[in-house]
């Protein structure tokens, strides 16, 4: 069940681009959806690739998907995956219709029958148990753990309580919290992944000499009040809520069953939300305190703030604005409700604020080197 009704323009590589975003600019009701790469990528990489491309075109926000490349292998691969995960899709090669100009003619005919398709489509009531949440956090800073991180916390608790699901990830912004987070695995041999997982980030870090125990990585978390990555992830994993944890999901993928599920996704936010999104969320609530405003085009996104200074300079890229708990006017769980009301809004259809502003992004995360 979708929570936007949109027919998606996708790249299935990074040498279509530019006929992609001429595609996409006909109608506000089509999703540009251009590539990181797409050309020579080999093994783990390229299967990662794939599967996220493949879970993006048959995103439940899209009634459809045109695959745009260049010559027609590289959209049939990428069909292949999407209609493996339900999606309906068509594809367009340009080397096929004879470069740009014939590429336009024949995309814009494909879409205008697409866009038909989608408008017959009827609004209809949707349940909990139908809803994938992802949640994210970015910029953070003292009020997001305080204040930011566990309202959305209490959401997500609330709505797995109802049958839905909510996927949380960043495992570099979990160091720290392995013995927390392993405590609430069901699955022994997944609590045993989470853990793994955690630690798989630190060693990239310490393949690249960068130890990041006892140290704060970036400059706004530190000017934010934050003093260690461990101080950091208390305040991030706090927005997972207390639900038990059903098992680890690999990056784009969608879980088995209702509940709250661990993504093995880097902590950059584009990157991140694109994993989320890959992985079927119709939605993403992201607290951050320095505001930060991305969004990703598929799935709306909640930008959460407690943070009343940024809230005062970035607040055209606000949605819910928590700073009230801050000052004492309202309690965390009168915050938690805000942003549970925000986010029903915005399944029925209100934007958020990076839909109005445009500030939309997709990116794949990168395993492996180019051939």
């Amino acid at each position: 069940m979708g929570v936007r009704n949109r027919v998606g323009v996708m790249a299935a590589a990074d040498n279509v681009n530019p006929l992609v975003r001429r595609l996409s600019e006909t109608s506000d009701s089509l999703v540009c959806l251009t590539a990181s790469y797409g050309r020579g990528q080999l093994g783990k990489d390229l299967e990662l690739y794939l599967r996220t491309m493949g879970n993006l075109a048959a995103h439940p926000n899209l009634a459809g998907c045109l695959i745009v490349s260049f010559e027609p292998e590289s959209a049939a691969r990428i069909s292949e995956q999407a209609v493996k995960a339900g999606g309906q899709v068509q594809r367009l090669s340009m080397l096929v219709e004879g470069g740009m100009t014939r590429a336009l003619e024949r995309g814009h005919e494909c879409l205008a029958e697409m866009l038909e398709a989608a408008s017959a489509a009827v609004h209809e009531p949707i349940s909990p148990e139908l809803l994938t949440v992802g949640l994210e956090c970015g910029g953070s800073d003292a009020t997001s753990g305080i204040v930011a991180n566990p309202a959305l916390g209490l959401v997500a608790d609330a709505l797995i309580d109802s049958g839905g699901t909510a996927v949380f990830s960043e495992p570099v912004e979990c160091l720290g919290c392995e013995a927390l987070l392993k405590a609430r695995v069901e699955d022994p041999a997944e609590a045993a992944r989470l853990v793994e997982t955690i630690k798989k980030y630190q060693e990239i870090a310490l393949e690249q000499g960068v130890d990041l125990t006892g140290v704060n990585p970036t400059s706004d978390n530190i000017a934010g009040g934050l003093s260690t990555i461990e101080e950091k992830s208390l305040g991030a994993v706090s927005k997972a809520g207390s639900a038990s944890i059903k098992g680890v999901l690999a990056y784009g993928e969608a879980p088995a069953a209702s509940g709250l599920w661990f993504m093995d996704a880097p902590a950059a936010a584009v990157e991140n939300l694109t994993a989320l999104v890959a992985g079927g969320c119709q939605a993403v609530m992201f607290s951050t305190g320095s505001v930060n405003p991305v969004g990703h085009p598929l799935a709306p996104t909640l930008k959460i703030c407690a943070n009343p200074e940024y809230i005062r300079l970035m607040g055209e890229h606000v949605d819910v604005d928590l700073s009230p708990v801050i000052t004492g006017e309202i309690t965390l769980y009168e915050a938690a409700r805000r942003v549970a009301e925000k986010l029903i809004r915005v399944i029925n259809g209100e934007l958020t604020a990076a839909e109005r502003t445009g500030f939309i992004e997709t990116r794949i995360s990168r395993i492996g080197r180019s051939v």
